[in-house]
């Protein structure tokens, strides 16, 4: 044992080399294993991410609609004794509010919307001439540019004929194209019923998960792990909400101003507004793109004047109105920002683009207030346990005491 430990002294340096070295290519090799079935493990996890849709859709309704029932239970109904009826009637009064919007929603809205794409659709002759006189126009001027509308309606004639062309060989991709639709409705009507389960039996599920929570964990563990949770908790519920508001305040903006000037498609336009202000950063120039193009083909003043209040309501709603319902900023930069819409939009599509900063911000919350500090806590430790080196001794004193 002696023998063992004295090896050990005298060749630290090599066994700490060696697990360095077994370290680094395990962490290779598990890698390498993960690459070579990415494959296998992204069906793993798209099959287990069906199979549990209508769960995640659950949870995700019960969390959106849970802070508006949370408003009537804390702050409406707070004087009620009973938490348990309190409770019930928050979610009812939140259900009600939430049905009563989409009802509203489908009621206004869709036969808005029905009718701009039919006048779309009614009116496209006149838009094809419009463009073509402006295709005459340019090609009069010059400056090398040659439009030839007439191959370019040949080309997307050809296209749609190959389509209709094409439909009966693709039959059975139209059908479980249809049949993917019918599930998807139907996981989002079982996420629906169970976002409401979910939501009466909040208390419950808190309480028992608290209870796993407090048995794995230390009390310490326990707080910071809630305050982390809390804090997640916050950013999250301030992005969705002040984000859903902010959009709804953009797209109703957008309809008041062109109906009072008369432009065509307000609802339509407006929607398109108020669903693209929910992209963060590309999401306004979206909007004010597709409006345009719509209104340029009735009318170019429209097109014009159109731009003008898009510009002036985004700088509104930059300076304005976000600073205002983001009471605190989420602290991150624009660098971190764009990177993370992108690697979000290519990771997860859309949904990695709608929640690209509320998780940009967590990861810079941790990165301050968990990692630097575990770091700047660990070389202060390992500064304490090295030995300062001894300083060299004065030459009399050597002298001296020989």
């Amino acid at each position: 044992m002696r023998r063992f430990r004295n090896l050990v002294k005298n060749h630290t340096s090599v066994f700490v080399f060696a697990a360095l070295a077994a370290g680094i290519l395990c962490v290779v090799m598990t890698g390498y294993v993960i690459f070579s079935n990415i494959g296998a493990i992204g069906g793993f996890i798209s099959g287990v991410t069906r199979v549990l849709s209508p769960v995640i859709i659950g949870l995700v309704t019960a969390y959106i609609i849970d802070p508006l029932a949370m408003v009537f239970e804390d702050k409406v109904l707070r004087k009620m004794k009973n938490g348990k009826t309190r409770r019930t009637l928050s979610v009812l009064i939140a259900l009600i509010i939430v049905l009563a919007l989409l009802g509203l929603f489908v009621g206004t809205l869709i036969p808005s919307l029905i009718s701009s794409i039919s006048m779309l659709i009614d009116n496209a002759e006149s838009y094809y001439e419009t463009v073509e006189d402006v295709a005459e126009k340019i090609n009069g001027i010059g400056f090398g540019l040659n439009i030839d509308l007439k191959a370019i309606e040949n080309s997307v004639n050809n296209m749609l004929g190959n389509l209709v062309n094409n439909l009966s060989d693709n039959l059975s991709s139209v059908l479980n194209t249809t049949k993917n639709i019918g599930a998807s409705l139907v996981n989002a009507l079982l996420g629906v019923i169970l976002a409401v389960y979910f939501l009466f039996s909040k208390k419950s599920l808190l309480s028992a998960l608290e209870r796993l929570r407090r048995a794995v964990w230390t009390p310490k563990q326990y707080e910071e792990k809630t305050r982390f949770w809390n804090r997640c908790n916050d950013i999250f519920t301030q992005y969705i909400g002040c984000n859903l508001i902010d959009a709804l305040i953009i797209g109703m903006a957008t309809a008041v101003f062109m109906l009072a000037l008369g432009m065509p498609y307000a609802p339509l336009v407006a929607f398109v507004v108020g669903v693209a202000n929910l992209i963060p950063t590309f999401g306004p120039i979206i909007g004010a793109v597709v409006g345009a193009l719509l209104l340029v083909l009735v009318k170019p003043a429209y097109a014009l004047w159109f731009l003008v209040f898009t510009v002036a309501i985004q700088i509104l709603d930059a300076y304005v109105i976000k600073p205002r319902l983001f009471s605190s900023s989420f602290g991150i930069s624009a660098v971190l920002t764009l990177v993370s819409i992108t690697v979000g939009s290519n990771l997860f599509g859309i949904v990695g683009v709608l929640l690209a900063i509320p998780v940009a911000a967590i990861l810079s919350f941790v990165y301050d207030e968990r990692l630097i500090p575990w770091l700047e806590k660990k070389t202060s430790d390992r500064a304490v346990k090295t030995p300062a080196p001894a300083s060299p001794e004065p030459a009399g004193e050597a002298e001296t005491k020989e």
